[in-house]
């Protein structure tokens, strides 16, 4: 069964021309319908990653061009193949991280006094650190903590000090977590989503060049994986060709009359010079005003599909904070949304 058929499809590194030649391009003007996407039909992937949705868009090839693309992808260069590699799992990373975590969560930077440990002593001490926190959350009655840590400096870093970047669960005040942390300083923020969902903060967490580890990150067992789907007849070789195009108000157009209830937010398209056809990639946010929870149900953490109802403080009247089930009053209160 090929790779294709599987739902596998594992080209994407055939794809690294930005933009048509200048012959290519004077053709297109003249006859649009030229352009190099092919006449095959194209596959539609998406991936939901809380309330970012990714959009894949890639040829479906016949049994002589697919062989051609397993050639080409068998000659490309180690550096070439390092490079794609490196940029899907910061992919995963982001994804991951979207799909997990949300603006009640937070990103927590750990320092050392004095002269930092080894490598191995600091995944040693993050551990720990980690285990302390989970132990604070099953006195309180919280959900099981979950977590994504880098860690950075030290050997093989140009002479950076040794630090980790921690993402986590909310439920625990900033100032909490920071005095568990008892080897150096803690700084302790809330995580601010974007349009990008947390992509920001996830590229600056891997943005060491450390090969002796080659390890990007560490996470808990219990993150939510992303949910993916395809579909072969979600858009056709017309509508991929108008995308192709590369109009940020046509891509708009389609994208969100496609994708119901989500917002564009960029569109990316790449050639290759082995193999006919185009790559699209597409990033859609969802839309907040068709977001509203319905009416008598608690509302939904974005992403996480939890339900986080309205605690009375005092089990009096409702003080308007929204806490987690189990949170104890003044611990991490969060503003109940309005609206």
């Amino acid at each position: 069964m090929s790779e294709q058929k599987k739902g596998l499809w594992g080209y994407e590194a055939l794809f690294d021309v930005a933009e048509l030649t200048e012959l290519e391009k004077r053709v297109w003007q003249a006859k649009r319908s030229d352009i190099r996407v092919g006449r095959m039909g194209y596959r539609t992937k998406t991936i939901k990653s809380g309330d970012v949705l990714e959009v894949e868009v890639y040829p479906i090839w016949g049994r002589g061009q697919e062989k051609q693309a397993r050639e080409a992808k068998e000659k490309l260069s180690p550096e070439r193949i390092r490079k794609h590699n490196l940029a899907a799992a910061k992919r995963k990373l982001v994804r991951l991280m979207n799909n997990n975590f949300t603006s009640q969560d937070i990103h927590l930077t750990l320092t050392y006094n004095g002269t930092p440990p080894s490598f191995e002593q600091g995944k040693k001490d993050i551990r720990n650190f980690l285990r302390r926190v989970q132990r604070l959350r099953k006195k309180r009655g919280l959900p099981d903590l979950m977590f994504i840590y880098t860690i950075e400096g030290g050997e093989g870093e140009g002479g950076a000090r040794l630090h980790m970047h921690v993402i986590l669960s909310g439920g625990i005040s900033r100032e909490e977590l920071e005095q568990l942390w008892a080897k150096g300083r803690a700084n302790a923020d809330r995580l601010q989503p974007d349009d990008q969902g947390l992509a920001a903060v996830a590229m600056y967490i891997v943005k060491s060049k450390r090969e002796k580890y080659s390890r990007m990150w560490s996470c808990s067992k219990n993150l939510k994986k992303p949910k993916e789907s395809v579909s072969d007849t979600k858009l056709s070789n017309r509508r991929v060709k108008t995308l192709a195009l590369d109009l940020p108000a046509v891509g708009k157009e389609i994208l969100e009359k496609l994708f119901a209830g989500y917002r564009y937010v960029e569109l990316n398209v790449r050639w290759s010079d082995y193999v006919d056809g185009c790559f699209i990639r597409a990033q859609m946010i969802r839309d907040v005003s068709v977001k509203e929870a319905r009416h008598g149900k608690a509302k939904a953490v974005p992403g996480t599909g939890r339900g986080v109802p309205v605690v009375p403080a005092g089990g009096g009247a409702g003080d308007g904070l929204q806490r987690l089930p189990g949170q104890p009053v003044g611990a991490g209160d969060v503003p109940k949304p309005q609206g």
